[in-house]
C-alpha cells in the first residue's frame, strides 16, 4: 500500500503547520508544497536466526578453562543478585 499526501503549506492553520514544522525540522514558506508518502517495507522474518535448542544451551561452556567458567558465573550470580543471603 502506497500513497501520497500533497499538502499546501499555505492552507494550514497555526497549530498544523507549527507541528509539520516540528518534525520536518524547518520552516516552512507559503509557496511550499508538502509531499508525505507513506510505504509498505518488507520486514524480515523474526526467525532468521539459527534455531536453537537444549543441547545447544547444554554446550554453552564447551571449550572454556574452569577458571573462564567461574570468572563468567561469578558475573552471571552478581547481575542476577543470586549471591545475596535469603532467610
Amino acid at each position: 500500500m502506497e500513497t501520497a499526501l500533497h499538502i499546501d503549506v499555505a492552507t494550514l492553520d497555526a497549530p498544523h503547520r507549527r507541528a509539520l514544522e516540528e518534525v520536518i525540522g524547518q520552516q516552512l514558506a507559503s509557496n511550499q508544497r508538502l509531499v508525505i508518502n507513506v510505504m509498505q517495507i518488507t520486514i524480515p522474518a523474526p526467525d532468521d536466526r539459527p534455531a536453537q535448542s537444549l543441547d545447544d544451551w547444554t554446550r554453552v561452556y564447551e571449550g572454556l578453562s574452569e577458571a573462564e567458567i567461574d570468572a563468567i558465573d561469578e558475573v552471571v550470580n552478581t547481575r542476577a543478585d543470586l549471591t545475596r543471603n535469603l532467610p
